[in-house]
Formats: C-alpha cells, structure tokens, sequence
C-alpha cells in the first residue's frame, strides 16, 4: 500500500508546483497589462508592435534633429555620404532640404502622440489639433522634397531613386488625404487604416537607411559597379576636403592647360574606401535606389497584413462610425466616407443587431 502513498504525494507535488506556475503567470501577465494599459491599449499584441514601430520612428525623428544645423553637423555627419553637399550646399535644393528637414522631422515626432491611445482617449481636442499639425508638416515635407528630388547625384541610377521616392511624396499625401476625408465624414474605420498605412509609409526612409548599410560593403565586395560624377562634383568635393584633386585617377578632367573641364562626367568606383571618399559615396548612392523600392514593397506589404489581421478591431471602429454618422444626421450611417461597400462590390454594411 506504500506505492499508491508514494503517487499520491507526487501527484500533490504535481498539483502545488502546477498552481505556483499559474500564479507566476498569471503574476507577469498581470504586469504586463498594467504597462500597456497605462498607454490606453487594450489588446497586449498591439504594444510591442507600439513599442516597436512608434518608437522606431520617434527615435530617429530625434536622433536626426541635429540635422538642422546644416553648415556643419548635416554636411559632416552621417545624414551625407561625400559628394550630396555639392546639390545641397546653396540654391533652391538647400531651401527645399532644410525645409523638408524643419518640417518631417517633428512631424515624425508628433506623429507618435497620434498613435498613443491614452493620449487620443483622454485628450481629444490635443489629438484633432496634433493630427491637423502632423498633417500640415507632412504635405509642406512632400512639397520640399520634389524641390530636391530632381538632383541627379550618382548618375543612371538616381532614376531608380527619383521614382522611387515621388511614387512615396505621392502614396503618403493620397494617405493623408484619405485620412483626412475619413475624419471628417466621421468614419473612423478608415481613417485608422489610412493614418496606419502613411505612417507605414513615412517609416520606409527608416528601413532603407538600414538596409543600405548592409548593401553598400555588400556591392562593395561583389565589385564591377560604378557610378557617374561630374568632374566638377570631384573637385568640389576634393576642395571641400581640402584635399588636392587626383588628377592621376581623373586625368581626363583636365585640359592639357591643367584647368578643370567641369562639364565632363567620369566613371566612380563603387568601393568602400574611406581614403577614396568618392568612391565610398558611389558604394551607398549605387544602391539606394533598389534598396528604397524594396523597403516601400515591404512597408505596404506589412501594413495591409497588420490590417487584415484586426478585423474586429476594424469592425468596432465602424460601429463607432455608425453610430456618431447617425447621430450627424448623414447618408448612409457606417458609410458615409469612403469605404468599399460604396465604391466596390463588397455587401452592403448593415450594425450587428443590439
């Protein structure tokens, strides 16, 4: 009769061993909700996401804010490879860079606030003023960047770069515009997934940042590409250096009198080489371009999955939406901005019976 004592005493173990991991679960989880409930989330999945994306964005919102200081940290730091000061340096393309950094820079900043639920919860006046600041900051962005978008830094490839980044001024401000029509006719469904997917959109500089430092040794190391300077590039950006120009690698910048032909463009080595700055700027512009559109096919990609994901989520905002529409007085209450069931071949939308 010992044995069956023996399993009882171990199934009893068992049992208290079972009940404290509960407790220790149930103990972390407890803290957990307490954190992100502290930022008005009510779902845990959405918070690391928050933590992740948001603080993302925000973190290099303010790392870059020295960027303003542009005679000096912008044109020596990070935010250049050698030779972009060459554009950058005077004319409508500096107004229109220090524009474009004056303004996305806080609005990347701003733009966290707009996705911290508490804030949104509890502050809703701060939230519709903040959203239309972040708004006003992102187009005035847009425009500064087509001002210097044109630059042809790099050669054949800044097409790739060009394109891609007016097809980003053209997806976010269609973003922002689709938010803030949604806002207004009170459909909130929608003006939560198109606020997502500009924001999404926005953070695709981010990633590309990134990836372009694991691209740039990368082509560096697989060797044959080049990219094309202006010889008048080289020399500004030798006399920048206060370096003498090579005249040993570019011979045929110079007319046989020794002075500069300005006009004439060469062929740069796209090599990781900090001794040999043109060619360590070849090795990250060559690449940019490729690396943008990827990122931007990533960021699209992610977003709709994310929305595709929260349904219910989706589902209750429109409720919401129903509701404050019908108390408006609009057409087509839970429809009444612009959503598929209006425009596309979706059912018509009908509120879940009370």
């Amino acid at each position: 009769m010992a044995k069956p004592k023996e399993n009882q005493g171990v199934a009893s173990s068992t049992g208290v061993d079972s009940e404290k991991d509960a407790r220790v679960v149930s103990g972390h989880a407890a803290r957990y909700a307490k954190v992100y409930s502290f930022f008005g989330f009510g779902h845990a999945y959405n918070f690391p996401l928050w933590v992740i994306f948001a603080g993302g964005m925000l973190a290099f919102s303010l790392s870059r804010l020295s960027d303003l200081d542009f005679d000096h940290h912008f044109k020596n730091g990070f935010a250049l490879v050698p030779g972009y000061w060459y554009y950058f340096h005077a004319g409508p393309r500096r107004v229109g860079m220090i524009m474009h950094l004056a303004t996305v820079l806080p609005a990347g900043i701003l733009m966290v606030l707009q996705f911290t639920p508490v804030i949104r919860k509890k502050f809703i006046t701060f939230h519709r003023i903040n959203g239309y600041t972040v708004l006003t900051l992102l187009l005035i962005s847009n425009g500064a960047a087509c001002v210097v978008l044109p630059h042809k830094q790099g050669g054949g490839s800044r097409t790739s770069t060009q394109t891609a980044e007016a097809f980003l001024v053209i997806i976010t401000t269609v973003g922002m515009a689709m938010a803030w029509w949604n806002i207004r006719r009170k459909q909130i469904d929608q003006h939560r997934a198109w606020m997502l997917r500009t924001m999404f959109y926005m953070g695709t500089i981010i990633t590309s940042r990134v990836i372009n430092f694991i691209s740039a040794p990368l082509i560096s190391r697989l060797g044959n590409y080049s990219g094309v300077w202006s010889c008048d590039e080289l020399d500004f950006l030798y006399k920048n250096l206060q370096v003498p120009f090579p005249e040993t690698e570019y011979p045929q910048c110079l007319f046989p009198n020794g002075t500069m032909d300005s006009s004439l463009r060469v062929a740069v080595e796209a090599t990781e080489l900090l001794t040999k700055p043109e060619q360590f700027g070849s090795s990250h512009i060559q690449p940019f371009g490729a690396n943008l559109w990827i990122c931007i096919a990533v960021h699209i990609i992610g977003v709709e999955i994310y929305l595709g994901l929260t349904p219910r989520e989706t589902e209750r905002l429109r409720v919401i939406s129903y509701e404050k529409q019908l108390e408006a007085g609009y057409a087509n209450p839970g429809s009444a901005g612009l959503t598929v069931d209006r425009w596309g071949d979706a059912e018509k939308w009908s509120p879940p019976p009370k």
